[in-house]
């Protein structure tokens, strides 16, 4: 049942719930606050009734009964503090009436049953102010409203009592049109309010119902949607603000995911084209021993040449997949503070024995240097030179020479790669830090190299903190330039 009654509740609509608890608070407050002013209405009328029955009793116990008769025979008694419905009365010390006073407005000229009003029942009264039912019984309060409020006194003047009594109809007919009134008002207050707080709360939440539609949306696959940015810091303006900063990192990652998976693609299928050309070379001489095509001893020890050439192609592609996978793990590396130049040096004569193409060591005024010193991996920032120099000389010749410039730009230790070839055109600078690629789409391997250097050079360098940029040599060719913390 309590299940039941908890899935009712969670289905109704937040604004009804709101609206409701709003509404209902408020008619509680409605009724406590018109219980209490019913209740000091009630004291008021009633203390206000007292107080004239009091003095009226006062006034009139000190005057002689006769002389009281003569006067409203005359015309002449005046009370002016009674309200037009009173009734007045004389009694012996028996309790039996004398005789009596009321006003035509009375009750309808109806009398209080006053048969207990003995001299000593009246004197037990005190003089307090009581009320009696019709008949005569002394109550605590009436059941239906209809009695006297009574004030009964020994008389000062004469043997016996006075009694002045003010019907309770009239206060409680007072009361009773206060009630009515007070319930069409807080009807009627009630019913604004609801109104109210419902267009409120409506206007409150329209800003969930740009959210709902921006989730919707999103979720439909339209991750370019965005709340509109509100002004202030309201609750609703940083939940915008928050739900859009999400919403451009969710942008941001499936970007991420898209050009991750579209490299992947790319990384794949230029890893197999990479692997099939060797392979179909080696497969392509194996069969030619197998058919008896390469019967002669040169044709033979070429075909080993090739094959060699091939296989040695082949592993540098496979080591350099395994660097570049190693780098994608994202492990630690060990810095050591080493000396940048000395690392070059040794690089650069190896080169220079390989290819012919001189290296020149210096710094950026072209002065030589002996000494640069920064916190790298020794060994990942050696691969980084043999790349770039075996790069760099590649597209030099003998007769040009190769130059390695260090120097420190703020914080940053710099060095630069330039060499005086054909250059990189500038809409292919960020491209050729991608992996496998080449500035020609026949993918031609005169230049040698299998389009893995530099990529690599480009994650060892980010693993370190840096970053690398291709840049124009003055004069023409190629400057790559990489900065590290």
């Amino acid at each position: 049942m309590k299940s039941k009654i908890a899935e009712g509740w969670a289905r109704i609509p937040l604004r009804t719930k709101l609206t409701a608890f709003s509404v209902a608070i408020i008619g509680i407050l409605l009724v406590v606050s018109s219980a209490g002013t019913l209740s000091v209405v009630k004291t008021y009328l009633q203390r206000n009734a007292d107080s004239i029955l009091v003095d009226t009793a006062k006034t009139l116990a000190n005057e002689d009964p006769a002389l009281v008769q003569l006067k409203i025979a005359a015309r002449q008694l005046d009370l002016p503090r009674l309200p037009s419905d009173y009734f007045i009365s004389y009694l012996d010390p028996n309790g039996t009436e004398i005789f009596y006073i009321i006003s035509s407005a009375a009750n309808k000229g109806l009398k209080p049953n006053l048969s207990r009003f003995s001299l000593s029942a009246v004197l037990k009264t005190h003089g307090l102010p009581f009320e009696v039912d019709s008949n005569g019984v002394p109550v605590a309060g009436l059941v239906n409203g209809k009695g006297w409020r009574i004030v009964a006194v020994p008389l000062t003047v004469a043997s016996g009592s006075l009694v002045v009594a003010l019907p309770t109809d009239s206060n409680n007919a007072m009361l009773d049109q206060y009630r009515v009134i007070g319930a069409s008002f807080g009807f009627l207050l009630l019913i604004i309010s609801a109104l109210s707080i419902w267009i409120t709360i409506t206007s409150a939440l329209r800003p969930l119902k740009e959210v709902e539609r921006t989730a919707e949306a999103v979720a439909a696959g339209d991750i370019t949607q965005r709340l509109p940015q509100r002004p202030g810091k309201t609750e609703v303006a940083r939940i915008n603000t928050a739900l859009n900063s999400m919403l451009d990192s969710i942008e941001l990652a499936f970007g991420q995911r898209g050009r991750a998976l579209e490299q992947m693609r790319r990384f794949v299928s230029d890893a197999s084209h990479e692997l099939r050309t060797p392979l179909a070379s080696v497969r392509g001489y194996a069969e030619l021993y197998r058919m008896g095509a390469l019967d002669k001893k040169q044709d033979l020890s070429e075909a080993m040449d090739r094959i060699e050439s091939e296989a040695i192609r082949m592993s540098e592609l496979v080591d350099n997949l395994l660097v570049l996978a190693r780098l994608d793990e994202k492990t630690e590396i060990s810095k050591t503070k080493s000396n940048l130049v000395a690392v070059t040096k040794e690089v650069g004569k190896d080169i220079e024995l390989s290819t012919g193409v001189k290296i020149a060591v210096t710094d950026f005024d072209g002065k030589e240097i002996s000494t640069h010193e920064a916190m790298v991996d020794v060994g990942a920032i050696r691969q980084v030179l043999i790349n770039l120099l075996a790069n760099a000389s590649r597209f030099s010749n003998k007769k040009q020479t190769v130059v390695v410039a260090f120097g420190k730009i703020g914080k940053l230790n710099v060095f630069e790669v330039r060499d005086s070839g054909p250059g990189i055109p500038t809409n292919l600078r960020d491209k050729v830090f991608e992996r496998f690629y080449r500035a020609d789409n026949s993918r031609n391997r005169e230049t040698g190299g299998s389009g893995l250097g530099l990529a690599i050079v480009k994650a060892i360098v980010e693993r370190h903190g840096g970053s690398i940029s291709a840049l124009e040599t003055p004069g023409g060719g190629a400057t790559f330039r990489v900065e590290l913390p």
